[in-house]
This record gives C-alpha cells, sequence and structure tokens, in this order.
C-alpha cells in the first residue's frame, strides 16, 4: 500500500508539474541595423606632390598611408570607420623604373589571390569624361576584400586600391555596406582627374 501511495503521489507530481508551460523562443537570425550617412556631400581631393584630383564623401576621412610614405606620398587611405572599411590607395609613377606591364600583371595577381576563396570575380572596365580608364574588379564571397580597382592613362600614372574591412570577412553583414561604399567609389572614379 505504501508503494501504491508513493507511485500516485509520484505520478500526480508530475502531472502538475507538466501542467507549467515553458514557453521558449529562439532569437531570429538577424544582423545589427546599418545607419547610413546622407549622400551628395563631397569633398575635393588634392595634394600638392600628386599629380591627381578627385572628390571623395564627406562621411570619410583621408590619411597617408604610413606603409607607404617612405615609398611614395601618394600613398594614402579612405577610411570610412563609420562602417570599420578602408580603401588602400597606392600611386606609381609609370616610366623606367616601373613598367604599365608590371603594374598591370601586379594587379591581376593581387585580384586573382582571392580565387581560391571567391565564389566569382566580375570586372568592369571604367571610363570617365576626362579620359581616366581603367577597371572595376567585384570579388564575391568571404574574402578580404570584395571591391578592387585600378586608373591609369596608360602612359605615365597608375592608381590601384582595394577596399577592406577590419574584420573576419562575412560577406551576408558587409553587402549593404559594400553596396553602399562601392555608389561613392563610382562617385569618385567620376570626378578623378590626372594633371
Amino acid at each position: 500500500m505504501l508503494y501504491r501511495n508513493l507511485i500516485l503521489l509520484f505520478i500526480g507530481a508530475l502531472f502538475f508539474s507538466s501542467c507549467e508551460e515553458t514557453v521558449y523562443t529562439p532569437k531570429p537570425i538577424a544582423y545589427p541595423r546599418i545607419h547610413f550617412p546622407e549622400k551628395g556631400d563631397y569633398i575635393n581631393y588634392k595634394l600638392a606632390d600628386c599629380p591627381f584630383n578627385f572628390e571623395y564623401p564627406k562621411y570619410a576621412s583621408l590619411e597617408n598611408d604610413p606603409s607607404g610614405k617612405e615609398k611614395n606620398p601618394c600613398w594614402f587611405n579612405i577610411n570610412f570607420d563609420d562602417f570599420n572599411a578602408k580603401i588602400y590607395m597606392s600611386y606609381k609613377e609609370i616610366g623606367s623604373e616601373i613598367s604599365l606591364e608590371k603594374v598591370l600583371e601586379d594587379a591581376h595577381k593581387l585580384k586573382n589571390a582571392h580565387n581560391k576563396k571567391a565564389d566569382y570575380i566580375d570586372e568592369a572596365v571604367i571610363k570617365n569624361k576626362n579620359g581616366v580608364e581603367g577597371e572595376l574588379s567585384e570579388i564575391g564571397g568571404n574574402v578580404a576584400t570584395n571591391v578592387q580597382f585600378y586608373l591609369s592613362d596608360y602612359e605615365n600614372h597608375y592608381i590601384r586600391g582595394a577596399l577592406y574591412f577590419r574584420a573576419t570577412p562575412n560577406i551576408d553583414s558587409v553587402q549593404p555596406i559594400v553596396d553602399f561604399i562601392k555608389a561613392d567609389m563610382m562617385h569618385v572614379f567620376e570626378t578623378f582627374n590626372w594633371e
């Protein structure tokens, strides 16, 4: 009889404890909300020692590239601090020391270095009203840089740029930012001029 009462007591306890409903709702997968600055305000960039000028977005800032200052004073970075991103820009004068073939080959090597992780690489020719020409490469996937480009007059001047984020590559979270910055990069291309 004692066992029977204990079993009934145990079953009753289970019954009443199972009546409490605890609902767990999993948190949906999401990324942080991104606040984009207003577009339309641009600053003209002209450094006395550099043979080019262009307009860059007001929400960005420019700095001399500390690693390139000794090699070339025209190496600089366009910083997008709100997005933890940076476009590294390096200028080279084409001449007897540096050939056009060499800089173009280097640009293609740097772009193709991402082939192992890239989902795709799209290339487009760039040409603006000032006679500046080049190539824009969009690299899809979780790669270190999703946008690379070069501009040149194919005689005397060459400049290369690459967009990097100071974070582990995750294209799902940075794609809206890449698209936003790329639109302003197009403005840089449209206003770029050799002197």
